[in-house]
């Protein structure tokens, strides 16, 4: 069918994956196969079927008496969770389920090997982390950094005899206005952004002082990082949508000049664009 893109490469399963942990601040790692930066630990082992990331944002409706469906829906706020039951027991992987907390050395008063006591934290004292989960399908690798995440939810166990006791972490991601509450990081093809194309350009005449406001309209525009006229960069870039930016014109000299839109997916020219008169 027109415009079909079935294509079962893009079905993700995830063969292996693990989730890193570290103190708020440590440095993230800069692709999705890059060897984590140093500061970063598993949580090790855990069930394979109980790893999940959920984005929960949540809106509100505005209903009027002239419909009887919402006349307008807005967002109010976002949320996201990391969910994970950890096989592994250590002194760390108690804290990172308890939001914190303080483990001590016990000497026995017979002698012999240290025992150690894990203290939670109290009411205030939780500690945020950093996390980083990571999944590998063949030769797809996808990371999820996450700058902050608190621990934010009461810790059950089942302490069976029939099968292994699990740490359940629950993790809510923190956000801010200087960085991003999460993000993605692959090296899979099928997320490269499509090539641009330029359609029209309005006004495609101007002065060869520059100054002049060019609305530039086409396709897969919404990552654009420049424009340029000729060898001359256009300054003032604003990206309207997907199909439309404006841009401000340089100095330029007289004649039809070449425009030139760079997006993340690539560049578009459209030939004598843009006359200067």
């Amino acid at each position: 069918m027109a415009g079909e893109s079935t294509n079962n490469n893009e079905i993700v399963i995830p063969q292996l994956s693990r989730l890193w942990l570290a103190p708020v601040g440590t440095v993230a790692p800069a692709d999705a196969t890059v060897t984590m930066p140093a500061g970063w630990y598993t949580v090790g082992l855990f069930t394979e079927d109980s790893l999940k990331f959920n984005s929960e944002p949540n809106f509100e409706q505005v209903k009027s008496a002239q419909s009887s469906y919402p006349t307008r829906t807005f967002q109010t706020s976002d949320a996201a969770t990391i969910e994970v039951d950890l096989q592994q027991w250590s002194g760390k992987n108690f804290r990172a389920v308890y939001g914190g907390g303080r483990i001590n050395a016990i000497t026995p008063a017979g002698g012999g090997a240290k025992h150690f006591k894990f203290t939670p934290p109290r009411i205030g004292g939780r500690t945020e982390v950093a996390a980083c989960i990571e999944v590998v399908d063949g030769g797809k690798h996808y990371r999820y950094p996450i700058p902050r995440a608190m621990q934010m939810e009461g810790v059950s166990k089942d302490l069976a005899k029939t099968k292994e006791a699990v740490l359940p972490l629950r993790l809510a991601v923190q956000g801010g206005d200087d960085t991003d509450a999460w993000y993605v990081l692959t090296d899979d093809p099928a997320f490269q952004p499509p090539v641009p194309t330029i359609t029209t350009l309005s006004p495609s005449t101007g002065p060869i002082a520059g100054g002049t406001v060019v609305t530039i309209v086409g396709t897969d525009l919404d990552s654009a990082t420049g424009v340029t006229f000729g060898t001359g960069a256009g300054t003032a870039l604003v990206v309207e949508s997907d199909t439309e930016l404006t841009v401000t014109t340089p100095a330029g000299t007289t004649g039809a000049k070449d425009v030139t839109v760079t997006t993340a997916g690539g560049t578009a020219t459209k030939t004598g664009g843009f006359t200067y008169a």
